[in-house]
């Protein structure tokens, strides 16, 4: 992905987009922004959307967790 692509998905997280924040929590972990997984970045993002709900967000955070990814 584009590092622009991937500031307009930060700024929507960050305006309170849970769809943005999923969308980086699932690409951190599978390593799409850098070339390889970033579990912290992507637990970050996820428990930012899980807190505004987001059950995929959930999901994402137990696959890290439990290394199950």
């Amino acid at each position: 992905m584009a590092s622009d692509e991937l500031v307009k998905l930060i700024d929507k997280a960050i305006g309170g987009s849970i769809e943005a924040a999923e969308k980086l929590g699932e690409g951190y972990m599978k390593g799409k922004f850098g070339g390889k997984p970033n579990y912290e970045k992507a637990l970050k993002w996820s428990r930012y959307a899980a807190k505004k709900g987001s059950v995929r967000a959930e999901e994402i955070i137990k696959k890290i967790e439990s290394k199950n990814i």
